[in-house]
């Protein structure tokens, strides 16, 4: 039985792709709902509150949310950036 020690630095990449995919997703998601909430027909005291709460909570946890995975993306690309230099030499 062999060990592993190290990186699969091609599948870490990868890790990295798709963690800033899905921080896309989420942004593309949290402006078309805020779009649509925009566009909604809906006054009045309830209307304002959830408006306030959508901007002022929900769309600030979406965003986020996106930046700790973009954040995750970037630390991962350095990592397998690193173990290939370490590779390398």
């Amino acid at each position: 039985m062999t060990s592993f020690i190290g990186m699969d630095v091609s599948a870490v990449r990868s890790l990295a792709t798709q963690l800033n995919s899905k921080a896309d997703e989420i942004e593309t998601i949290s402006n078309a709902l805020s779009t649509q909430l925009e566009h909604v027909q809906w006054v009045g005291h309830d209307a304002e509150g959830f408006r306030s709460e959508w901007q002022g909570t929900h769309r600030t946890q979406l965003h986020t949310v996106a930046t700790a995975l973009r954040d995750a993306a970037t630390k991962a690309t350095n990592n397998a950036n690193q173990q290939e230099q370490a590779s390398a030499s």
